[in-house]
């Protein structure tokens, strides 16, 4: 499926040339530079980790061809992670070779931080010449499109405003002379004529299934006159969200929204790093947290050492969902947030929250499944009857396990949500965590977390 364009193939193909060429030439470059002599067996097995490692980095990392949403952090991060398993790679086969007696530290380290800049500069400047490669008018193909409603106007507008497809359309078709629109051309018919006397290369069909013997007599046409043919589906004239495309056996399905969590081998795999992580945490640290924090909250105010709730979690049933107490017992505990200066927290409680230790005891919600170590943090159920009334996709942060951070909480959406804008914020990013997840978007969540914690945020009370 040619999500991005004709495009495609050859942007992920030219971004693993030129990353291969550019690490294997700054690699020999360094190697004159620390006068090493190149024919040496131990750096030239280095070589060939190094290029090993950064195809597995491929296999692992998906390389984003859609360069609109190549944004400066994006790269970053795309970088950052192929130098990253390199890294990993190299070091743990320079151990099993017996080779990292022979092989210079310091050379190691140097070329890892240079690959790292100049790389990500490399990827800088590929996207702003592949912007301005792809938007010439020269290399684009010329289309047209069957059918002036509502999908096949949407479709002329995303094809004509985003020339870096290599599509140009000249204009639309359709058989109803009422439609008031200056890029329809002529009738479903004439559009045949036109496509032959125009050298058109693709036709584009968002005609009604009412239609069908129209849309198979041009399938025909267009097989005959070696023209690409394809059909719009008329799910994009009720949603503006990107759908997935399915198979049950033979017959496609559209899914209105990508979840890769979905899928039983992800799940498994989040599930085993869940369980591994907390088991490990609530064996080898947690008994002393406790008892050091227990005494603590006790000498703070009389009451129980843990905190329960009941909170909404995955496909919004409701759990019992554990803390370290930070507040003062009290009757809003349940219904009301904690805020800026909030006279209810005690003075270990005000500690805790501010780096994140009284969340410590969610480990537990996670070795028993309530929980996941990253994901949508869960709300109390008052917010969630409140929210999912006021907030028109609330509820889809529900269609994975919750978790103790999340993507919005190291993005600036932690804390109060005293403002609808604000829970608004909060979903769009719950939401963008479920349709983009991945293993090392949750090791990022994870390291950026902890940072927090030592750090400081000044939106935790």
């Amino acid at each position: 499926m040619q999500k991005f364009g004709r495009y495609r193939a050859a942007i992920v193909a030219l971004i693993i040339a030129e990353d291969m060429i550019f690490l294997n030439a700054l690699f020999l470059a360094l190697l004159s530079c620390f006068n090493i002599n190149m024919e040496s067996i131990p750096y030239k097995w280095v070589q060939i980790l190094i290029n090993f490692g950064y195809l597995i980095s491929i296999a692992i990392i998906k390389i984003e061809s859609d360069f609109r949403r190549w944004r400066f952090r994006d790269l970053l991060r795309m970088t950052f992670y192929h130098i990253l398993i390199i890294a990993i790679m190299v070091l743990c086969c320079m151990v099993v070779l017996k080779i990292s007696g022979d092989i210079s530290r310091i050379f190691i380290a140097f070329f890892l931080c240079v690959a790292f800049i100049t790389m990500a500069t490399l990827h800088l400047l590929t996207r702003q010449i592949l912007r301005a490669t792809i938007n010439s008018e020269k290399r684009c193909e010329k289309a047209i499109i069957l059918g002036a409603g509502p999908v096949g106007r949407k479709l002329y507008t995303e094809l004509t405003q985003n020339k870096y497809l290599g599509i140009h359309v000249d204009g639309l078709f359709d058989d109803d002379v009422t439609k008031k629109n200056k890029h329809i051309l002529g009738t479903i018919e004439q559009a045949k004529e036109y496509a032959i006397a125009n050298r058109i290369s693709k036709i584009y069909s968002s005609l009604p299934i009412s239609a069908k013997n129209k849309i198979i007599d041009f399938m025909h046409f267009s097989e005959h006159n070696v023209i690409h043919f394809h059909i719009v589906p008329q799910i994009g004239y009720y949603t503006n969200t990107p759908v997935v495309l399915e198979y049950a056996g033979d017959m496609p399905i559209f899914s209105t929204r990508k979840v890769p969590l979905s899928n039983w081998h992800c799940t498994v795999v989040k599930r085993a790093l869940d369980i591994l992580v907390s088991s490990v945490f609530l064996v080898a640290f947690f008994p002393l947290i406790y008892i050091i924090l227990g005494i603590l909250i006790k000498i703070s105010s009389p009451g129980p050492v843990f905190f329960t709730q009941e909170r909404t979690g995955f496909k919004g049933k409701k759990f019992t969902c554990y803390k370290f107490r930070s507040m003062k017992c009290n009757k809003e505990a349940h219904t009301k947030q904690a805020t800026a200066g909030d006279d209810r927290k005690t003075h270990i409680g005000d500690f805790m929250r501010r780096t994140n230790l009284d969340e410590l005891p969610q480990f537990i919600n996670v070795f028993k499944g309530d929980m996941s170590l990253v994901g949508p943090r869960p709300h109390m159920l008052l917010h969630t009857s409140e929210y999912s009334l006021l907030i028109n996709q609330y509820m889809v942060r529900h269609l994975i396990k919750p978790g103790i951070t999340g993507w919005a909480q190291i993005n600036g959406f932690r804390g109060e949500t005293n403002t609808l804008e604000k829970m608004e914020g909060r979903i769009k990013k719950d939401i963008w965590y479920i349709e983009n997840w991945s293993v090392l978007l949750d090791l990022e969540i994870i390291v950026r977390t902890l940072l927090i914690m030592f750090i400081g945020d000044k939106k935790a009370y």
